[in-house]
């Protein structure tokens, strides 16, 4: 009877070091498991702040430095909201360019501004036609031009490629509108990111009457955009 006895304990005791010990390893992998989710919320949050910061402002790409050389960048993708060095570069008028790369000629075209006309076929030269042109050359010959993609396309229907074209840190865009020879204007969505700055800009230079602002009825402004009346 003491040997079944014996024998009924030590039964019990073996369940009781088995359950104890099972206890311990539920125990473990919940806190594993409480550890790795934990941790997840963590790489999610850095992810998302790393693509929220993925765009620059206009200012921090304006003084931002050069990530590339023209040469060395696949055109047709290029990187984003990167300055991209271009050496060799002459305006056609105040709006448009050509730039070289390998031997190889590029049509260029700024985004979001609109010059008056000056070498454009069966068209006489406009009012501030020259002045634009001429602004834009003068702003070449200081060197250190880089062009920035948006995030939209990279090129117009007629082949042109569109950009951001900074000297230095000043852009382009920036200086033609603020010295009222360029309006903004052929906003398209992806190639708009810095719609609003422009646009301050612009209504600065038509508060003081500059460049072609002084020409009373010459300007006409829409609800989207501005542009040059030639009729």
């Amino acid at each position: 009877m003491k040997k079944k006895i014996s024998g009924i304990v030590g039964t019990i005791l073996l369940l009781v070091v088995a359950a104890f010990q099972l206890f311990n390893q539920t125990g473990d992998s919940k806190n594993n498991e409480t550890a790795t989710n934990s941790q997840a919320p963590s790489g999610q949050i850095s992810n998302s702040n790393k693509e929220s910061g993925s765009i620059p402002s206009l200012g921090e790409l304006s003084k931002s430095s050069v990530a590339a050389q023209v040469a060395d960048v696949n055109l047709d993708n290029p990187p984003r909201f990167e300055k991209i060095a271009v050496d060799n570069i002459r305006s056609v008028d105040g709006d448009t360019f050509v730039f070289y790369s390998e031997n190889k000629e590029y049509r260029l075209r700024l985004l979001m501004v609109d010059t008056p006309e000056s070498v454009k076929k069966d068209m006489p030269v406009q009012p501030y036609g020259k002045e634009a042109s001429n602004f834009t050359k003068a702003a070449l010959a200081k060197g250190d031009v880089s062009l920035a993609f948006d995030e939209g396309d990279v090129k117009d229907k007629y082949d042109r490629y569109l950009a951001y074209v900074f000297v230095g840190d000043d852009l382009l865009q920036n200086e033609l509108i603020a010295e009222g020879l360029g309006v903004v204007r052929y906003l398209n969505p992806g190639n708009d990111t810095y719609q609003s700055d422009l646009e301050t800009v612009q209504e600065q230079a038509e508060q003081s009457k500059k460049g072609a602002w002084s020409k009373s009825g010459y300007i006409k402004e829409t609800k989207r955009y501005a542009y040059f009346d030639y009729e």
